[in-house]
């Protein structure tokens, strides 16, 4: 049987199958759309009731007031606390209305005019949400007075607050004579803040991999085994290469829908946290307004999505490729299952290996190292310091190694020992 017509046939029955399976169409695409959303509710609830608590203002009690009238003043003037008067019988009820006891010592006033330091104690009254906010509002009043104090203390001897900090550090980037940079190639700004997005953008990736297709590969290997169909598939004349090319493919379409789905949910999430004070900074947010800021903040991300996608596809069916042979192998879902959990461990360990072993800059011939070269090709990349020669050498060996590892797979189904291994 002609490769096109066995790649069809077994393309569409495993799609097929993976169809009828609604469940496992759930567990597959469903994350990637139901935790960004779970996510977003748990924000949305945190920040109205922050909003909700932080609206009230919060009851304090002063003691020994008189010491600092200054301090006092201040927090009759904020509008986010305010003082009561002391309970009518402190010893039962040493707090009455009061959420904080904000506590003095006797001689405060004197340690501040001989410019001494004295300490002030804040004894909440119960370890609630409302206390917390409530600390840190009085907290923030009395080190603005503190700072105040020190800016006095320092004007009355000549000085300035920067007299305080003697040496300062102020962060550049030297452009280099000639950029070779990916990034730099569509005049995107340079940003070192990409370097943990990286990070987080890396071992996400293993978990979208394993989780987006690999499981699949066990069903259209053991789990034909187990079900006793690999035998009448492999009596026809269908081409070996045909049938690995027609589960693979269905496999790899899976996985690219959901890091399609996951990749969007990163894009939206860069473009919100990029907007975020432009789109706070307008007094009337409108649609139009509204829309123009969030492309603008995702355009430069959008840059990296072709490069992502250069590296990726040849990385994932090379792994897809890699757990489909040791599934061949495999003669039930145990051992299929034990050389998965494997691969989840070691792709993790990959990624922080290559991370933080590798120097800043490589050369280009280490983005030809199988694995290992893709995920120092994918740190580079946001790093800026990918160049285009690197990301070529990175798409070709990868390519060259995904090509060898499905003539291995082929190899395998040819072999009656590996497909049928088990039955």
């Amino acid at each position: 049987m002609r490769f096109i017509q066995s790649y069809r046939t077994v393309f569409f029955k495993e799609f097929r199958e993976l169809l009828r399976d609604r469940r496992s169409l759930l567990w597959l695409l469903a994350p990637p759309i139901i935790l960004p959303l779970i996510g977003l509710g748990a924000m949305l609830f945190i920040s109205t009731q922050t909003i909700k608590i932080t609206s009230d203002d919060f009851p304090i009690l002063i003691e020994n007031g008189d010491q600092a009238p200054e301090l006092v003043k201040r927090f009759e003037t904020e509008e986010t606390v305010h003082i009561v008067e002391a309970p009518q019988n402190p010893e039962q009820d040493p707090f009455g209305e009061a959420l904080f006891i904000v506590s003095l010592p006797q001689d405060f006033q004197e340690r501040m005019a001989r410019a001494d330091t004295a300490s002030i104690e804040l004894v909440p009254r119960d370890n609630s949400i409302a206390a917390f906010f409530g600390k840190a509002v009085v907290k923030d009043i009395i080190e603005d007075f503190g700072s105040d104090l020190m800016e006095e203390r320092l004007a009355a001897q000549g000085l300035s607050h920067e007299w305080l900090t003697p040496i300062q550090i102020n962060e550049s980037e030297r452009e280099p004579a000639e950029s070779t940079g990916i990034i730099d190639v569509v005049d995107v700004e340079k940003d070192s803040s990409n370097i943990p997005i990286a990070l987080f953008f890396l071992v996400a990736m293993t978990s979208w991999l394993v989780g987006g297709g690999m499981s699949l590969i066990l069903d259209t290997t053991v789990g034909e085994k187990e079900r006793q169909t690999i035998e009448t598939l492999l009596v026809t004349p269908a081409s070996r290469t045909g049938i690995v090319m027609g589960k693979m493919t269905v496999v790899f379409s899976s996985l690219m829908a959901v890091m399609g789905l996951w990749l969007l949910d990163v894009l939206l999430l860069n473009a919100l946290s990029t907007a975020g004070p432009a789109l706070v900074a307008l007094e009337l947010l409108g649609p139009g307004q509204t829309l123009e800021i969030l492309v603008k903040s995702s355009s430069n991300a959008l840059v990296l999505v072709p490069a992502l996608l250069t590296l990726l596809i040849p990385f994932a069916v090379m792994l897809n490729g890699l757990v489909m042979a040791g599934s061949a192998m495999a003669a039930n879902y145990r051992e299929a299952s034990l050389f998965l959990a494997l691969i989840q461990l070691g792709l993790p360990a990959v990624v922080l290996l290559t991370v933080f072993s590798l120097p800043a800059r490589v050369g280009v011939l280490v983005y030809a190292v199988p694995f290992f070269g893709t995920v120092a090709a994918i740190r580079d990349l946001f790093a800026n310091t990918l160049p285009a020669l690197g990301l070529l050498i990175n798409f070709i060996s990868a390519s060259f190694y995904t090509a060898g590892i499905i003539g291995l797979v082929t190899w395998l189904f040819n072999q009656e020992w590996s497909t049928t291994r088990g039955l």
